[in-house]
């Protein structure tokens, strides 16, 4: 049976995010913005790359009006976040940024640049010299760890400076704005918030005297670019923790702001508060604080978070001019054509981002460039394109396993031209990914990109035949074989329960208490699932900690949920027996069929070929069917 997919009958109407909008003399084409996000695409020394140029080109021909470019470094020296950002310090870097303003603008978007330096929120470790981060006030340090030095009252001129030269040479080499980065516990941030800035000068104590270092360097910018250059400022309103920004100040701020800039990009918190920043549920979490700010400026303001699941509501609040434009962030990174596909009715064919934070902290933080649990395509767009291109031989194909692999492969076979048939013992396609939908905390993402991949199995014309077993005898028919059966429970004792198939198909154990033993992320879940039912669980780990496989914030996030509802964690427990114990440790690659497998006709793909949890999987699945 295939799983409720999200329907269309023809277009959606969302007029009023499909209307022009304009930003100071800036015109655009409708009201969807991307907003900034780390990529790391950059060169190691912060310059334009062609992989950048793909990233940015691709998600301007999905339609977005406007682009701003990730946290773009106005002082390499002290100022750049942690890896490799694009700069804008030096003269040397336009040629670079003048061709990225070109793709853009060959896609038919606008291009902003956003103008950035971190202050605190830095390591010592990542500035030129192994010298400290500069802050407004020393020794306050951040979610980065290390302590900054306090700046001194003759640098305060010349940091100016830096932005004010990186708007002139934004200007110059064609982007149609700039952003200053005010927001997330940056540089702008740090003077305006009383828990980063405890100054006794001119720049530190009242409101007026906090917020003079972010209006003298608008004003500085203001006078580089001219009048009529839009300048968009991004600011966090409110910093929700104890001695930060408080909302007040953050509303009275706009009304400081307003006179000088064309629009303001509202967001929430700093890195010390990130599950603020980066929230993973619930969708719009951060869209009151656009809207108070709306009701205080007469200038446009942009809002924020997870705002791909409210497209409906979102199109209300333009047309009532509670809101003028919307930013898509990490949505973006999941599906560049959310704005083509809503403006044709198309929005079951949408890759909703799932918010759990994998681009951030597994990659962002660690260095490495950023990538997409659900994207294979995302940092290798021109590599992608040259797979979809058509097969120069259309053969039959046939994938065996109907998760997130076996449907990443028999989508990307099919759009290629070859006759696919996906089959799955199950009745309905999603594999693990139904594990995955048990507990509320991820049911509404995992069942929508579930419905994602029905609605684009449909599409594509792949034969599914669900609650069908093949056999080797059943694979000579077929020009090429993709085995996508993922991974089963390895060693798990008699008696007890294997946490997917439980969480797979509802069915918790008859037992009054249960022990979930695991160190892995499907331990978490699996324990938050049975709490909801309102069992006794107790999560017992066989290590050190829980949730080894998954990112940092989503293992606290889950943690905290299962500390909400009273789950005790147990660290370096043995194996437990007896009834009630449901088994959530590491899994092996199924063996199904693997007499067959020649690694030419007959290939496994998926974790089973690669072992890992969905970004293997999505990933093995696309470019193992761009192989066929």
């Amino acid at each position: 049976m295939l799983p409720t997919t999200i329907t269309t009958s023809g277009p959606v109407k969302h007029g009023a995010l499909f209307q022009p909008g304009r930003i100071g003399r800036m015109a655009l084409k409708n009201r969807f913005v991307q907003s900034p996000i780390f990529t790391q695409y950059a060169g190691t020394s912060g310059e334009v790359t062609d992989r950048l140029i793909e990233y940015f080109r691709e998600r301007a021909r999905g339609g977005a009006a406007l682009l701003i470019t990730e946290n773009t470094s106005v002082d390499w020296e002290v100022g750049r976040t942690v890896g490799h950002p694009i700069r804008i310090d030096h003269d040397r870097f336009r040629s670079g940024l003048a061709d990225l303003v070109e793709a853009v603008h060959n896609e038919g978007s606008k291009i902003a640049v956003q103008l950035h330096h971190t202050g605190r929120q830095n390591s010592q470790g990542n500035t030129e010299g192994n010298v400290p981060p500069i802050a407004p006030t020393a020794d306050i340090t951040s979610a980065f760890g290390t302590a900054p030095r306090a700046i001194e009252l003759h640098e305060i001129p010349g940091l100016i400076e830096k932005y004010a030269h990186g708007a002139r040479r934004a200007k110059e080499v064609g982007f149609d704005a700039v952003e200053l980065h005010g927001a997330h516990g940056y540089l702008l941030q740090q003077f305006l918030s009383p828990k980063t800035n405890k100054r006794t000068d001119e720049y530190g104590g009242s409101l007026e005297n906090r917020a003079r270092f972010a209006l003298e360097v608008v004003r500085a910018v203001r006078e580089q670019v001219g009048p009529d250059y839009p300048v968009i400022y991004r600011y966090s309103v409110e910093e929700p923790y104890e001695g930060g920004l408080s909302m007040e100040d953050g509303l009275a701020f706009a009304g400081m702001l307003e006179e000088y800039v064309d629009a303001l990009d509202v967001s929430a918190g700093n890195y010390d508060t990130a599950a603020t920043l980066l929230p993973m549920v619930p969708p719009g979490n951060l869209l009151h604080y656009a809207k108070a700010v709306k009701k205080r400026v007469s200038v446009p303001v942009i809002g924020v978070g997870r705002l791909v699941w409210l497209l409906d509501e979102l199109n209300a609040d333009v047309a009532a001019g509670e809101l003028d434009f919307v930013a898509m962030g990490r949505a973006a990174l999941a599906d560049p054509t959310i704005v083509d596909k809503t403006r044709r009715g198309e929005t079951a064919h949408i890759r909703r981002c799932l918010a759990v934070n994998e681009c951030i902290s597994r990659w962002m933080f660690n260095g490495q460039r950023t990538q997409c649990v659900i994207n294979p395509a995302l940092s290798q767009e021109k590599r992608a394109a040259e797979a979809r291109r058509p097969a120069p031989v259309a053969k039959r194909v046939l994938v065996v396993g109907a998760g997130p692999s076996g449907c990443e492969a028999a989508i990307l076979a099919a759009d290629r031209g070859h006759a696919v048939t996906l089959v799955d013992r199950a009745e309905e396609i999603g594999g693990q990914l139904r594990a995955w939908a048990a507990a509320e905390v991820l049911n509404t993402e995992i069942s929508t990109l579930i419905a994602f991949y029905s609605a684009e199995l449909q599409r594509t014309g792949v034969e599914l035949r669900l609650g069908d077993e093949v056999g080797e005898a059943d694979l000579a028919g077929y020009d090429a074989v993709l085995l996508a059966t993922g991974t089963t429970a390895d060693q798990a004792p008699e008696g007890s329960i294997d946490a997917v198939e439980m969480l797979s198909t509802r069915r918790a154990p008859d037992a009054e208490r249960i022990t979930v033993h695991g160190d892995t992320e499907i331990a978490l879940f699996a324990s938050l699932w049975l709490a909801e039912q309102g069992r006794d669980v107790t999560l017992s780990s066989p290590g050190s900690d829980v949730g080894v496989d998954t990112n940092d914030m989503q293992r606290t996030y889950l943690s905290e949920l299962l500390a909400a509802r009273n789950v005790a964690i147990l660290t370096d427990q043995p194996a437990p027996s007896g009834p009630g114990v449901v088994w959530a440790q590491d899994r092996v690659s199924s063996d199904v069929m693997s007499g067959a497998v020649d690694d030419h006709r007959v290939r496994t793909i998926g974790t089973r070929a690669r072992g890992g949890r969905m970004y293997e999987a999505t990933q093995s699945g696309f470019w193992s069917a761009a192989q066929v």
